[in-house]
């Protein structure tokens, strides 16, 4: 655990400090490391985050570089993060984050789909519909983009960030998804990548089910290299 905190703190470093020199008691790295922390473990309302960190600061001060005997406050943490540069900090964490994947064999599988932000919305108060690309044996999301600008879908924007999302993650090698994914040209760019797909094919696309048929039914059934389970809840 000290590691990957001292790490994403050191990445947190190049984040400008937007403070003015007097006055400051923390470490501005380590305030957006304990914000991103708590969001993790779904604090986002300060005081809330405030009591977290308090609970565990004999884990997390020295990882995260504080100093004091206490955690930030919450309107000191909400005073901090109103200044936050997010194109820095975006770069900062994916440069992070990619580090740490660098590591990971490479044969990392993730699954594409689109979810409605429970907490982010749009400048109307709409919840905004976005696109992840969710690696689930890591149990990391490797990218998001909101799909509500426009009239775009959810195929055409991870078509805009596919380079974007390949040469962030080089061991990203098989994309799943479901039907609405199922589509010649995006297939075509995974494959001109070097990567693979695995997407699944509905009776409302006919002419493709047709397609699969005539290929595959005469062909002698053999065992499977992998079986799925789907698990359900009680």
């Amino acid at each position: 655990m000290v590691a990957p905190l001292n790490s994403l703190v050191q990445a947190l470093e190049a984040v400008p400090d937007p403070r003015k020199p007097r006055g400051q008691r923390h470490p501005y790295p380590g305030i957006l490391a304990l914000a991103f922390l708590g969001c993790l473990c779904r604090h986002t309302e300060m005081a809330v985050l405030q009591r977290w960190a308090n609970k565990h600061w004999d884990i997390l001060r020295e990882p995260l570089g504080f100093h004091r005997p206490a955690p930030p406050h919450a309107t000191t943490i909400s005073r901090n993060l109103a200044l936050l540069p997010m194109d820095t900090f975006d770069s900062a964490f994916i440069g992070w984050l990619g580090g740490l994947l660098l590591n990971l064999p490479a044969d990392t599988v993730a699954a594409m789909d689109g979810k409605t932000s429970k907490q982010g919305h749009d400048a109307n108060g709409d919840p905004i519909h976005i696109l992840n690309v969710f690696a689930h044996d890591l149990k990391i999301c490797l990218g998001q983009w909101p799909v509500t600008e426009g009239k775009a879908t959810e195929p055409e924007v991870l078509k805009a960030h596919l380079d974007e999302l390949f040469a962030r993650y080089p061991g990203l090698t098989l994309l799943t998804g479901d039907a609405l994914f199922t589509q010649r040209p995006l297939a075509q760019l995974i494959v001109d990548a070097g990567r693979h797909y695995l997407l699944a094919v509905k009776d409302n696309q006919p002419d493709m089910m047709e397609a699969l048929h005539t290929t595959f039914d005469g062909i002698e059934a053999t065992t499977p290299d992998v079986r799925t389970v789907e698990k359900r809840g009680r």
